[in-house]
Order: C-alpha cells, then sequence, then structure tokens
C-alpha cells in the first residue's frame, strides 16, 4: 500500500468549559487519541452519534482548529509547517447545510471563484472559465452565473457548494453531513455526483455521516466514533456484515430506512 495521503496520529482534544469569577473551569476530552490514514483516491466514512467527535476532527483536519495533543500530517508534512494558502487549496470542505453556508449578497460566480480569489495568483479570466467548465460539469446551466443563492433550489445550492470546494483543485475534500439537509430524491442525486467527480478528479473523501445507509452506498472503508475514540475502523463489506463493536451494531441496528441512491442527475435540483 503506497503511503497515506492524511495521517491522523494519536490527535486530542480538550476543551475547558465554565469558569469565571465564581467557577473553576472543567475539561471535556472531545478527542481521544484518534489515529487514522487517508488513503488517496478513497472514500473514508467517519460515523457516530451527535456529540462524538466528528465535526470537532473535521475542523482540525481542515485547519480550523488544532489538536491539544497529536499531529495530523499532509504527504508527510505536518500541517502547520504548510503554508495556509497552500493547505487550503488542498483541503476544502462542502459544509451540511447550502442554505447557511453560502453567501446570500454574492453570485454563483463569486461564490464559485472565492478560493481562487483569496489564494491570488490566477488572472479574471482563468477564474471564469474555471466557474464555467464546473457549471458545465455539474449540469448546471451557464445563466446560473449571476443568480443568487435565494433564487436556487436546495440541490442547486449545494452544487455551487461542490463547484467552490473543487475550483482550487484539492487533493481532499471533507463532506461534513453534506446531503442531510436535502429532500431524499436530491441526497440520491448530490451522492451520485459526488461519486462520478471523485472519480473524474481523482478527490479523497472524507465522509462525515450519520445515515448508514449512506455511508453504505459511498463508502470505502468506515471508521466509527463514540465519545471521542475510533471504536471501528474496517471495509464498509465487513463492518457491515459482520460489526466487531457492540456500538457499531447498535448503530446498524438503528438504520431503520434506505435512501433511494440511484437516481439519474437533473438540471432541476
Amino acid at each position: 500500500m503506497s503511503a497515506p495521503l492524511m495521517e491522523i496520529r494519536d490527535v486530542s482534544r480538550v476543551f475547558m468549559l465554565g469558569g469565571g469569577l465564581f467557577g473553576r473551569a472543567r475539561p471535556l476530552l472531545a478527542l481521544d487519541k484518534v489515529s487514522l490514514d487517508l488513503q488517496r483516491g478513497e472514500v473514508l466514512a467517519l460515523v457516530g452519534e451527535s456529540g462524538s467527535g466528528k465535526s470537532t476532527l473535521s475542523r482540525i483536519l481542515l485547519g480550523l482548529d488544532t489538536p491539544t495533543s497529536g499531529e495530523v500530517r499532509l504527504e508527510g508534512r505536518p500541517v502547520p509547517g504548510i503554508p495556509r494558502r497552500e493547505f487550503a487549496s488542498r483541503v476544502q470542505p462542502i459544509f451540511q447545510d447550502p442554505y447557511s453556508s453560502l453567501n446570500p449578497r454574492k453570485t454563483v460566480r463569486q461564490l464559485i471563484e472565492m478560493p481562487l480569489v483569496i489564494a491570488g495568483g490566477v488572472g479574471a479570466g482563468e477564474r471564469l472559465r474555471r466557474v464555467r467548465e464546473l457549471l458545465d460539469i455539474l449540469r448546471m446551466p451557464a445563466r446560473m452565473l449571476d443568480a443568487y443563492p435565494s433564487q436556487m433550489s436546495g440541490g442547486q445550492r449545494q452544487r455551487v457548494a461542490i463547484a467552490r470546494a473543487l475550483i482550487s483543485r484539492p487533493d481532499i475534500v471533507i463532506c461534513d453531513e453534506p446531503t442531510s439537509a436535502l429532500d431524499v430524491s436530491v441526497q440520491a442525486q448530490v451522492l451520485n455526483l459526488l461519486m462520478e467527480l471523485r472519480a473524474e478528479f481523482n478527490l479523497t473523501y472524507l465522509f462525515i455521516s450519520h445515515d448508514l445507509a449512506v455511508v453504505e452506498y459511498i463508502a470505502d472503508r468506515v471508521a466509527v466514533m463514540q465519545a471521542g475514540r475510533i471504536v471501528e475502523l474496517a471495509p464498509v463489506g465487513p463492518l457491515f456484515a459482520a460489526p466487531q463493536s457492540d456500538y457499531t451494531r447498535r448503530l446498524l441496528a438503528s438504520a431503520l430506512t434506505v435512501p433511494q441512491v440511484a437516481l439519474p442527475l437533473s438540471e432541476e435540483t
């Protein structure tokens, strides 16, 4: 097996709660010595109940927070030593709610090209070319360039969020519940789109979700989190067929419905 694209080694994160004039701060251990490898081109799903530490870990992997202890490396380089703009161009997020993650005062063109504007070094003409190219790949008409989020459906907004994540041509995309705010039929179309984009751009996904039916469809491997720890890590088939952890078995037992994930894509979503 080749060297991991991203390595997470013994990462812990402690938050101090309370304190002030009349109280003593108490520690909250959000992550407890988490270790994972992310291989190039794979989809690694991160699952667990609310409060298990998934979002805290994703913030650290995006460089939005720092671990209390442990280390994250990108192609062998410690993340703190990578220039911020370089790291941001290589690791991009797709957030849960397209209704809140897009600035309502920006047009589609402005939203998608923003990472390139921040990074600098790419002229306006090249930015527009890349935006148009992505809109075409995402099956959105060119007339959407000047549209605002309020003029789009939830599925169209999430496609804009996906395009914004891809415009800098990243290696890793961290998908934090990217379909949970969408209708079931639209979820299916966005999932199919993510799989197509993975193949076309050789993307690596960390896919954070509580929906195990979605995870079974999209993931290569699954890491199960409970109380800030990884309690099980396995390829998706063996994990669903014969989970080793009691916690994983309880999660699988609670997954009562399976979404339709093979619907055709369309411009209207």
